[in-house]
């Protein structure tokens, strides 16, 4: 098992260390959880790759500027995925993923050798990584009665955050702003290791470029709202 140290290092490079790993070898560095990521089909549109090069992409594009605490996030973010997936209009979703992802990477962070107040913090990275996935950029016309499409507005960013300030509030040393928009860098990070395009009945309706600009939008809004 590897120890704290050695597993941020290895986040420095995640593509050079991780990329030629076997689940067998994962498995004995990290633990059989992680393991099951190795070579996991993500059969969905929205993913080029399989589920453990999309997480060693999204560790690769995490900003220079992010603390060791997001890269670790990043690597563990999606995590749940094969024990919630599930088939639906013949590819796979993921409902949930997000808080069983931190609910499986807390004990293993432990083991890792993490701190109580550090598995906290990574876990609520990991368990809100996807909260803004359903937001839509003011510019864009949607379904206003639609309750699960919130537009991308400082109100709005203001208004989530509110619902999580018990949850932030028991994260020692940072404050709310550094956490929503570091968070928000692992959701740019995300979003750049998806698919370029995402296509229906052969018409594109989604792509990376989108995402990452809603990710940059929702941080320009998170910015405003803290004035």
């Amino acid at each position: 098992m590897m120890n704290r140290t050695a597993f941020e290092d290895s986040l420095l490079q995640p593509l050079s260390f991780w990329s030629g790993k076997s689940k067998a070898e994962v498995s004995a560095l990290l633990g059989e959880e992680a393991a099951q990521m190795v070579h996991f089909d993500q059969r969905n549109p929205h993913h080029c790759y399989d589920l453990f090069l999309h997480t060693l992409y999204t560790v690769q594009f995490v900003d220079d500027s992010a603390s060791a605490a997001l890269r670790v996030a990043a690597f563990f973010h999606d995590i749940g995925k094969p024990w919630v997936a599930r088939e639906k209009q013949g590819r796979l979703v993921f409902y949930g993923h997000a808080q069983k992802s931190a609910e499986i990477a807390g004990p293993l962070l432990s083991r890792l050798g993490y701190a109580q107040p550090d598995v906290d913090r990574i876990c609520f990275y990991i368990g809100h990584h996807d909260d803004f996935i359903s937001w839509v950029l003011p510019s864009e016309p949607y379904d206003h009665r639609n309750p699960y499409l919130i537009e991308i507005t400082a109100q709005n960013v203001a208004a989530h955050i509110e619902k999580t300030a018990a949850e932030t509030e028991s994260l020692p040393g940072i404050k709310s702003f550094a956490l929503w928009s570091e968070l928000l860098l692992l959701v740019q990070a995300d979003a750049s290791a998806q698919a370029e395009y995402v296509y229906r009945n052969g018409a594109v309706i989604d792509s990376r470029e989108h995402k990452v600009r809603k990710a940059k939008a929702i941080q320009a809004a998170l910015k405003e709202s803290f004035g």
